[in-house]
């Protein structure tokens, strides 16, 4: 809204004093005032400000309601305990994920190493996959970056990350927003939890 420019006079001040203390006043409009600021409208818009800001306190309180808490952890059930529940094929006995890997359909995965993965499960409400990845011979696998973190359990056969050397049994937890190039010196089996925005970097 636009405002007449302000007058010398001691009420019109005012008014101006507490267009301002509101936020009331676009930048233009404010120009105009900064130049009585420190003589005439420092002292009220400061007076003003101090009004506005006990305005809050003075509204009556509204009863939380009482089912308020249960509603609040049905919301959090329905959301973050879905990726959870993904995350705890993690807890899956070894034996039975290399069961399940003959049980998934295979697909190439593009990159320089002769590797394959099949999608076991998938969230999509967080954008969230467990896979396996397999290859049955030495390889490096395609460079990614991580939208999100992921984790991998070495099933069977090993998987090298920065010059470590990981074996059946092992996990290989990686933060977001990093990039890493594994590689496997005599084949592996694995099984992935990872963000389906991940990307192969080239």
């Amino acid at each position: 809204m636009n405002h007449p420019a302000p007058q010398s006079n001691s009420e019109e001040l005012s008014n101006w004093a507490a267009l301002s203390a509101m936020g009331a006043l676009d930048d233009a409009e404010q120009q105009p005032v900064a130049k009585y600021s420190a003589e005439e409208l420092a002292p009220e818009i400061a007076g003003f400000e101090d009004a506005v800001s006990a305005i809050p306190y003075s509204v009556p309180a509204i009863p939380m309601s009482p089912n308020l808490k249960d509603r609040l952890f049905q919301r959090i059930d329905a959301t973050t305990l879905k990726a959870s529940e993904l995350y705890q094929l993690m807890s899956t006995p070894i034996d039975e994920l290399i069961e399940l890997s003959t049980q998934v359909e295979w697909q190439d995965l593009k990159g320089p190493g002769k590797f394959k993965h099949a999608v076991y499960q998938a969230n999509t409400l967080h954008r969230e996959l467990a896979f396996f990845v397999k290859s049955d011979q030495e390889g490096l696998f395609p460079k990614h970056h991580h939208a999100a973190g992921e984790e991998i359990l070495v099933l069977a056969g090993d998987l090298v990350v920065d010059e470590q050397v990981y074996q059946r049994g092992d996990r290989i937890i990686s933060a977001a927003d990093t990039i890493h190039q594994p590689s496997t010196r005599n084949g592996c089996l694995l099984f992935c939890m990872a963000s389906m925005d991940n990307q192969f970097v080239s």
